[in-house]
């Protein structure tokens, strides 16, 4: 198995007359030649590895001179690490005691009187483009959507690591919830936004905090990486992850364990962690602002959400859909349907879908014409004749939309803008404008 120039495990190939996605796991099987548990065999499909008597391990293991937690392996790119976990009757590789050693498929691992056999397998799936409109929260029926609909089937029942890439608004999140809804894991999906937390408290937002770890803290944390216990983690906008926190973080997904600020005492964790961005990860490597090793832990699948204008044929599904909840009186079809279908939505399914349910206050029950787009857009180009004739209209469903984003949002501004396709600060000021007792 070789990893693709991109970092991730997934290649196209030939299956039969049609083109699929060959997705290669990396992982481990573990013989035991020798030791209390010999005969015993492990396969098991993770980048990481964790090897000891205690039940929380991969491989546990019942040889009284090997300790609770005695070593880990761990994936660095195309390359596996043993890192003995400061064991007390050391770690072996080939009959030399090590701290960590890099080992190769059939080395010989000895753990206390345990010795082992370590080979790299690969778990292969196939994705195959699904006869699907939609997966989940996600809606679709174009090409791109399909094979997308695919490759999520394939890699949701695993452990592996997804990072989903794709531009503001094309449904990142979505997609996160797809997978973790496929994964049959019976934690809960948590989602954390990198861009939304301050650099000051996102290590405790991930890793949790003890009492008193820092001023103001009165009471323990868990953090965001312990309430998704059994379930998944999602980061999103992980590119703007602090590149100083970035070691901790690899250091967690390595050992799937953390340590909350002001404590000394790791928590083991079952965590399966999916991350998205809209930034080129592998630029920001290759330009030293993010860590390639980091990188490399989480692209191990990689999915792409295609931009809106490259599925304008999902464009009417998506309006019927979002029409049916925002818009059940406004009948969006002809010529302004052909008109949404033609734009080229630089802010995606989100700002199709913040359209849509403009058009829903605009129209006030009667069928929609190609004139409302313009109004529903927010369209800074309108007439000044036409935007003064409507402005009432207009801030009257700005005011709607924002002040339903902030309800559903729960009072957040910064996840109602996300939301809204606006900038917060573009947020802040449209509130403040609202007439007195317009709120």
């Amino acid at each position: 198995m070789a990893e693709s120039e991109d970092g991730s495990w997934t290649r196209r190939v030939r299956l039969g007359e049609s083109w699929a996605t060959l997705i290669e796991l990396p992982g481990f099987r573990v013989s035991v030649l020798a030791g209390a548990d010999c005969g015993r065999r492990f396969d098991l499909p993770a980048a990481t590895l964790r090897l000891g008597s205690g039940p929380e391990n991969d491989v546990v293991l019942t040889d009284r001179t090997v300790s609770r937690h005695h070593a880990r392996l761990v994936r660095e790119g195309a390359d596996w690490l043993i890192v003995d976990q400061q064991s007390s009757n050391g770690t072996f590789v080939d009959g030399v005691r090590i701290r960590e050693s890099y080992v190769r498929s059939g080395s010989q691992v000895r753990l206390g009187e345990t010795v082992l056999e370590i080979q790299q397998r690969t778990e292969s799936r196939y994705a195959v483009a699904q006869e699907e409109s939609a997966l989940g929260p996600l809606i679709g029926a174009s090409a791109a959507m399909r094979a997308l609909y695919g490759l999520i089937r394939a890699v949701a029942p695993t452990a592996a690591p997804v990072l989903i890439e794709g531009e503001s608004g094309t449904g990142k999140e979505l997609a996160a919830r797809a997978l973790h809804e496929l994964s049959g894991r019976a934690g809960p999906l948590v989602v954390f936004d990198a861009a939304a937390t301050s650099q000051e408290l996102i290590r405790s937002e991930l890793f949790g905090h003890a009492r008193g770890a820092f001023t103001g803290a009165a009471e323990a944390r868990e953090g965001a990486f312990r309430r998704a216990n059994l379930g998944t983690l999602f980061i999103d906008e992980f590119g703007e992850l602090p590149l100083a926190l970035q070691p901790n973080l690899l250091r967690a997904l390595e050992s799937r364990e953390v340590t909350p600020v002001g404590s000394d005492k790791p928590v083991p964790l079952d965590v399966r962690v999916v991350v998205a961005t809209n930034r080129d990860l592998r630029r920001s490597v290759d330009e030293g602002r993010f860590r390639e090793d980091l990188y490399h832990r989480v692209a191990v699948v990689r999915l792409r959400l295609p931009p809106l204008r490259e599925r304008r044929e999902d464009i009417p599904l998506l309006v019927r859909h979002f029409a049916t909840k925002l818009a059940p009186d406004c009948r969006i079809e002809g010529a302004a349907l052909q008109e949404l279908v033609r734009n080229d939505w630089p802010g995606n399914v989100r700002a199709l879908r913040n359209s849509v349910e403009r058009l829903g206050i605009v129209c006030r029950g009667r069928p929609a014409r190609p004139e409302d787009l313009e109004l529903a857009r927010g369209d800074s180009t309108a007439s000044p004749a036409r935007t003064l004739a409507q402005a009432g209209t207009l801030e009257e469903a700005e005011r709607r939309m924002m002040l339903a984003a902030l309800e559903r949002t729960r009072g957040n501004k910064a996840a109602a803008a996300r939301e809204l396709g606006i900038s917060l600060s573009t947020l802040k000021r449209r509130l403040a404008s609202f007439k007195p007792g317009a709120s």
